[in-house]
């Protein structure tokens, strides 16, 4: 999703190398096949289609050209729609083209586990026995492990993906 953009760009993470470390490539939307039929695509841009006004939304204008007998896809004022189909893309500090990664997810997970470590996160491993919460507040204070070693915390993040 484009937001991880920003998300890196607060982490001061180097795009070049977080695409080498994920195999990621870039991403100007999701394409879906057989949509609304079968032989129909349609195609999600992460960019904006058309210009807004102070009249209303683009699409607005977009659907009462469908009326009126134009029949252009809506995609087709959508720089990104026009870049993905035309399968040319670059990037530019100067440009405002939205783009995304398309990434292998447990490379990422590795390189950012990797990358907190550097910077001083420190990583337990071990199976939770138990969760303790404050009496009043609800909020976890510590997370007691199997191995009977109790980790106390400002914050806890699960990791354990989908079971």
């Amino acid at each position: 999703i484009p937001p991880m953009r920003v998300f890196h760009k607060l982490l001061r993470i180097d795009e070049q190398e977080f695409m080498r470390a994920t195999a990621a490539t870039f991403k100007l939307g999701i394409a879906f096949e057989d949509w609304g039929k079968i032989g129909d695509r349609y195609i999600h841009s992460f960019g904006q289609t058309g210009r807004e006004t102070w009249l209303g939304g683009f699409h607005h204008f977009w659907l009462r050209g469908l009326e009126k007998g134009f029949d252009a896809e809506y995609g087709q004022y959508c720089l990104e729609w026009l870049a993905g189909r035309a399968g040319k893309f670059a990037t530019s500090p100067k440009s405002d083209i939205n783009f995304a990664y398309h990434l292998d997810a447990t490379l990422y997970a590795k390189y950012l586990r990797k990358l907190s470590e550097q910077f001083g996160t420190r990583r337990i491993e071990g199976k939770i026995s138990q969760v303790n919460r404050h009496p009043e507040s609800g909020f976890i204070e510590s997370l007691t492990l199997e191995s009977g070693q109790t980790i106390e915390g400002d914050l806890f993040v699960d990791c354990s993906g989908n079971r």
